[in-house]
């Protein structure tokens, strides 16, 4: 009688030296690994970005009131208001910091 090996004889023959394997993933994540979005932009339409004020009461009001009857969202209402203000305007931009 011949006896022939099992296949699979080694139960932990799956078993491989990974530090191989991640040295090349981690260098092929790194460079197909697309730019990140900030999270102040995530979920919004390109030219926008997300960003928390603190107002009066009074002026929250009558925002929410003058959206409301004009049918728009708030944001819409503070673009137009913020447009109108700084139309003609001459505004230095700001210097970006050099770290």
């Amino acid at each position: 009688m011949d006896k022939k090996p099992r296949l699979g004889t080694d139960p932990l023959s799956w078993i491989g030296d990974s530090r191989k394997k991640k040295g090349k993933q981690s260098k092929q994540k790194l460079q197909s690994k697309p730019k990140e979005t900030p999270s102040v932009k995530k979920g919004l339409k390109p030219g926008y970005s997300r960003a928390t004020l603190i107002i009066k009461d009074q002026y929250l009001e009558k925002l929410k009131a003058l959206a409301y009857w004009e049918r728009k969202d708030i944001k819409e209402v503070i673009n137009e208001a913020l447009e109108k203000y700084l139309k003609g305007k001459k505004i230095k931009p700001l210097r970006k910091e050099v770290s």
